[in-house]
């Protein structure tokens, strides 16, 4: 307090010293500086702030005008550079050295000589001043001796540092920032911690829908007519469950499939009571998928569970399936590196199947690509290193259904190939954190006949190892074993399998004709410079049965520099037949480029084969796009040397606020051209201003919420009539600010919101029109549903402060010590720390009840109790509760007994 006083002071000081000069005819005579070398009185000094970049020092100095500069004083100065320099007044001589060994410092007031490396031996010329705390050194001589710059801007009161790029206080001052910064990006964020609003099913809920609709017209090359296709994706609820529904037609617009699915979902595992399960559905579904047996299938069927969303069973690998609208294209990246793309397809799905997983985190996004420029993410987490069950932890699946089949076929746009029912289900269950088993059964119909499996693996984690050893049999017949490890070692990722089939066994994870395979994979990221370069590296090698050998090996590597980034991938395969002469070998090469130049995306992208009958470049496909006014123009380029075939596209592509448009044309070099158009737009229910509404959002694939602000004057967190709606509040989802905004009402809607995945609703505590005013509580946790708006209320009081003393046991004023502020549901809902006194303050606390507590850290390290029994009520005439004096409690100590 009293340095903020007195740099205020200075500043004040500072300031009326400029309006004098600036107003000599009306203003009083500036004060007389002193001439460098006089004695300066204690009462003529400043205090200053030292600055660097945007850094400031924690110890400021002392400092005084003189003549036409400033003078600093040199204790203060060496203090606040954390420089190991002597100052002995007695003999008059500073000495020790500046920022690094080699630079040795040596001042001598009696022989009026400075010495330093930079500027060897030189006289004193009237460059320090006599000050009642000690020497005052000129700022251009503290410039000359320490070889940085100390620029005075006094009407900031404040000395900034310049050139001092690479010297140890700034350096410690930059890692002091990456570690708050750190902090920071890794805070303690429990939603446990935090009310729950759940969503009540209902029997009926209006859905959302979202529409797609794509005309097109061809002509050339005797080719001309007209085409139009739409696809409807619809989601609501119905008798308690949520369903979602698709309708797609062939290109008459005439509908050819229905695909239904009703389902419930509970990521807290509280559906069909006793079963516990998080999924329920029923209609169209996806399976869990085996390691040795079959495959994830999709289709009409059963399927219930009780393992976590978006978790799945297999070790090393994993799919992933999704909602893909006409129109819309899919890319994959793993940490943060491309390695999968699909276009549109007509089934609406995308499929990203045997995904590898590295030791470690596992972070998977894909990126879905809309007609009219938007984008849509999709991330999953795969975290391996650990048991996949958590200890103690059973979970369970099963399923029934029939692959490739939608439960209502409207139309049969091919011939489909016979479907037989299938079947799976099975248990996991943690031991340990390191150690878990899974036994599981499934049949399906393989090969002209019904084949019944069990299957079975046990995984084990060994420090920086994890294996896992399974096997599968099929009844009546052979089976398969398989050993396979994903582990880490220094700065690789490394991941090795084996797997060996036992007599007969198919299945559609092994074909018949195998005997065995082996493959190996590593990771790694090397370091060129400041560029690092994600490699991966993966060779495989197979023996079939009639004694062939395959073998395989894939290299891949990302760069990405100054905003271009590059993959190249690198396949090659060889099959060692010996009933032929000749091995067959075949191998392709892939280079992507992505960059941003002179406001364009540009992608680009050349596929070839380096051997085989078909060398050579095979396709080079090249796109750019860039806003044009406030839509997306784009321009495509296509070219096949196989078939010698050049398409190109342009398009532009625009989002209103209720609908998305986007007109493309194209021409090939065959005579062919075409014209296109895409609509894009969603209908739902208004749960703010009732009706319906038209948007430009898919309603239909996300979740919504209703937020309603309101002011709580009896503090019971519900709103009464007479209580005050709150308008233009901001509206927060997660860590993350919103752009909706409360209305007239207090009512706001927020879109966007990832289904099934709990999230924070709360305010910007900026937008409250009364500074005073504080949120009840921090947030409100829903899990949102799609097409389902959910419905939030945030209550907002006025606030108050909590203040007091923190004293020892031994009643000495305790400094730093963290204390929590508790409310009444027992969440911490606030932190502070006891200053130099022992005081302490909590400032914006909402009115209501709490009592405050020691942080377990800090009272663990004091060895106190945590408990202050200090409760406080906040409240309307006594918004400020002050406990006073809390003196801190030793903790029980333990006492061993004697051996």
């Amino acid at each position: 307090m009293l340095r903020q006083f007195l740099r205020l002071a200075g500043v004040a000081a500072l300031g009326a010293a400029t309006l004098a000069a600036a107003q000599p005819a009306f203003a009083q005579p500036s004060p007389v500086a002193v001439t460098p070398g006089e004695a300066l009185s204690q009462d003529d000094f400043l205090l200053l702030q030292l600055t660097v970049r945007n850094f400031r020092l924690e110890t400021d100095v002392r400092g005084y005008r003189i003549g036409n500069g400033v003078c600093l004083d040199l204790g203060d100065t060496i203090q606040a550079l954390d420089l190991p320099i002597r100052l002995d007044k007695k003999s008059r001589r500073a000495t020790g050295w500046l920022f690094s060994e080699d630079q040795k410092f040596t001042l001598d007031r009696d022989s009026k000589t400075v010495q330093t490396m930079n500027m060897g031996s030189a006289p004193l010329a009237g460059e320090i001043t006599d000050t009642p705390e000690g020497w005052c050194v000129d700022t251009k001589a503290l410039s000359r001796w320490f070889g940085i710059t100390f620029k005075p801007d006094l009407f900031n009161a404040r000395i900034v540092l310049q050139g001092a790029d690479d010297l140890p206080f700034l350096k410690a001052l930059e890692r002091r920032s990456r570690a708050a910064q750190l902090s920071q990006q890794k805070p303690d964020f429990d939603l446990s911690d935090y009310r729950r609003a759940d969503t009540a099913y209902r029997v009926w809920r209006t859905p959302s829908v979202d529409v797609t609709i794509n005309a097109t017209a061809t002509a050339g090359g005797g080719n001309t007519g007209t085409s139009a296709t739409a696809e409807l994706y619809a989601a609501g609820e119905a008798l308690g469950a949520s369903y979602s529904a698709r309708v797609s037609t062939d290109q008459q617009l005439v509908p050819a499939a229905l695909r239904v699915t009703a389902f419930r979902q509970d990521p807290d595992g509280g559906l069909l009571g006793p079963l516990h399960a998080t999924r329920v559905a029923a209609g169209d579904i996806q399976t869990d998928p085996g390691r040795l047996t079959l495959a994830s299938a999709i289709g009409r069927g059963l399927y219930v569970g009780n393992r976590p969303l978006g978790q799945d069973s297999r070790f090393s690998t994993t799919d992933l399936y999704g909602v893909l609208p006409s129109g819309w294209d899919a890319e994959l990246y793993r940490n943060g590196q491309l390695i999968g793309y699909q276009s549109a397809s007509t089934n609406g799905r995308y499929a990203f199947t045997d995904i590898e997983l590295y030791y470690g985190n596992n972070d998977l996004e894909v990126v879905l690509y809309g007609p009219q420029g938007q984008v849509r993410r999709e991330r999953f987490s795969y975290p391996i290193g650990q048991a996949n069950v958590e200890p103690g932890k059973t979970y369970y699946w099963a399923n029934i259904v029939q692959p490739n089949t939608d439960l209502i076929t409207l139309r049969s746009l091919d011939t489909p190939a016979e479907s037989h029912w299938r079947y799976g289900m099975g248990f996991e269950h943690g031991f340990d954190r390191r150690t878990s088993m899974m036994l599981a059964a499934s049949g399906d119909y393989l090969a002209g006949k019904r084949r019944d499996f069990l299957e079975g693996s046990l995984t084990r984690t060994f420090g920086r190892m994890q294996v896992e050893l399974g096997g599968a049999h099929e009844l009546r017949a052979g089976g398969a074993v398989r050993l396979a490890a994903i582990g880490r070692v220094a700065n690789f990722s490394l991941g090795a399998d084996f797997t060996k089939v036992i007599g007969t066994y198919v299945s559609e994870a092994i074909t018949s004709q195998f005997d065995y395979r082996a493959s190996f994979n590593a990771s790694t990221s090397l370091k060129l410079g400041s560029v690092a370069l994600p490699v991966q590296l993966a060779i495989g090698r197979a023996r079939l049965v009639n004694g062939t050998m395959v073998t395989q090996l894939a290299a891949n590597a990302s760069l990405s520099v100054r905003g271009l980034a590059i993959t190249a991938s690198l396949d090659h395969g060889l099959v060692d037949d010996p009933t032929t002469p000749e091995d067959e070998s075949q191998t392709q090469a892939r280079l992507l480029l992505s960059t941003r130049q002179a406001g364009f995306r540009l992608r680009g992208g050349i596929d070839a084969a380096l051997s085989g009958s078909q060398r050579g470049v095979q396709t080079v496909q090249f796109a750019a796009e860039r806003m044009l006014g406030e839509g997306i123009g784009s321009a495509d380029l296509r070219y096949s040397v196989q078939t010698g075939q050049t398409d190109a596209t342009l398009s532009y592509a625009r989002q209103f606020k209720s609908f998305g448009l986007r007109g493309e044309v194209g021409a090939g070099s065959s005579g062919i051209w075409h014209l296109g158009l895409s609509l894009n737009f969603s209908i739902g229910p208004d749960p703010v201003y009732g009706g319906v509404r038209v948007s430009e959002q898919r309603l239909a694939r996300q979740g919504q919420a209703k937020v309603t602000v309101f002011r709580d004057e009896n503090g019971d967190g519900h709103w009464e009539p007479g209580e005050k709606l709150l308008n233009g509040v901001t509206i927060t989802a997660g860590l993350r600010g919103t752009d909706a905004k409360t209305n007239g009402e207090g009512e706001a809607l927020v879109d966007n919101l990832t289904p099934y995945r709990p999230i924070l609703i709360g305010v910007d505590t900026s937008t409250l029109e009364d500074p005073f005013l504080a949120p009840s509580e921090k947030g409100v946790v829903i899990v949102p549903r799609p097409g389902v708006p959910s419905e939030v209320m945030l209550a907002v009081t006025a606030s108050g402060e909590i203040e007091g003393t923190v004293l020892s046991p031994a009643g000495i004023v305790q400094a730093g010590i963290t204390l929590e502020l508790v409310d009444a549901h027992g969440s911490v809902v606030a932190t502070t720390l006891s200053e130099f006194d022992g005081f302490f303050l909590f400032d914006k606390v909402p009115y209501g009840q709490y009592r405050v507590r020691v942080a377990a850290s800090t009272a663990k390290a004091l060895q106190v109790r945590a408990d202050l029994d200090e409760a406080v009520v906040i409240k309307s005439g006594a918004d400020v509760g002050r406990l006073g004096k809390i003196r801190l409690r030793a903790a029980p100590q333990l006492i061993a007994a004697n051996p």
